[in-house]
């Protein structure tokens, strides 16, 4: 009996060493056990896809104005990293993506304008601006075509698109009026529309800078977008008195040099602002006194005629007109 208990001893040993050794791997397999399915983890290709899928879309539509971030661009056949700042500007109605080491930004509710950092802001060169315009994209492009088409020779593209702001007319002005050589300035207009009018983008750069700004200003133009109606739009004092002197000068062609030379005393002011009524004064170099009265929401207009010392009282003249046909 004695010569029998090393040996039960001995089997004893290897059972609790076996039954030790089987609960040291159960726990090392259940730390090892999966993530439940409801877990995903985020270096699984499908919930990264979604995730970049979730941030472009982010990008794209959920940026605040003045906030900033970085992209890659091809300029000069050479991969740029680009610091960029969202501007969001909702009294002319538009967003856009800029780069704010390149250009400075300045405006404000008539227009926005994104200046070279390296250019006299006094006289820049190479800019890109942003104005509203109450009328449809092709009564636009038609008056700017014409416009540009004294110093230019135009192409114009009725089916351009750009990334996000989708269809677009674009007037290419890049060459001389004759076509046989190039200005130093050249302009690219893209005429966008929107439910209540268009906005008018215009990049203005030096023949010497077009392959860098000409680029620069395509991938900010890609970032594009309207935005969305919030009102009625109206107006303002500043558009007013331009448009009220662009009118002036059409029924006038002779006033540029009498304006110019600076023989008669010529001027536009505002007269009054009401709510519902701006009054444009214009003082002719016949020294009449003719003053425009503008509804500042729909633009519909009327003319009185004032001449001191010759008629008793300031009449209307029957003149009538839409101050947004020469707004923009």
């Amino acid at each position: 009996m004695n010569g029998r208990k090393p040996f039960f001893v001995i089997i004893a040993v290897l059972l609790l060493l076996v039954l030790l050794a089987v609960i040291i791997v159960g726990r090392s397999m259940s730390n090892a056990v999966p993530k439940s399915a409801d877990t995903v983890s985020a270096a699984d290709p499908v919930h990264a896809a979604g995730s970049a899928e979730a941030s472009a879309a982010a990008a794209e539509h959920g940026r605040q104005d003045g906030e900033r971030f970085e992209e890659i661009i091809l300029l000069e056949g050479m991969e740029e990293a680009v610091r960029y700042e969202h501007a969001r500007n909702e009294s002319l109605g538009f967003e856009i993506d800029y780069d704010y080491e390149s250009f400075e930004r300045r405006g404000g509710a008539e227009r926005e304008c994104f200046l070279s950092c390296w250019d006299d802001p006094e006289n820049p060169e190479n800019y890109l601006e942003v104005t509203y315009s109450a009328k449809d994209a092709d009564a636009v492009a038609a008056a700017i075509g014409a416009l540009l088409s004294n110093t230019y020779e135009i192409s114009r593209d009725d089916s351009f698109r750009l990334e996000r702001a989708g269809g677009c007319i674009r007037i290419d002005a890049s060459a001389d009026v004759g076509g046989k050589s190039m200005p130093d300035q050249l302009q690219m207009v893209y005429i966008i529309p929107a439910a209540d009018g268009c906005r008018i983008a215009s990049a203005h750069y030096a023949i010497e800078a077009s392959e860098g700004f000409g680029r620069r200003f395509r991938y900010m133009m890609d970032t594009f977008s309207p935005l969305p109606v919030r009102g009625e739009k109206q107006i303002s004092d500043e558009r007013a008195l331009s448009a009220v002197k662009h009118c002036c000068h059409i029924s006038d062609p002779g006033l540029a040099r009498v304006e110019k030379s600076g023989e008669y005393p010529v001027y536009w002011e505002i007269s009054s602002r009401g709510e519902r009524e701006i009054v444009v004064l214009y003082r002719s170099y016949t020294g009449a006194q003719i003053r425009y009265h503008i509804d500042p929401f729909s633009g519909e207009t009327f003319v009185t005629e004032f001449v001191p010392g010759i008629t008793a009282e300031e009449t209307r003249t029957g003149e009538v007109l839409n101050l947004w046909d020469y707004s923009f």
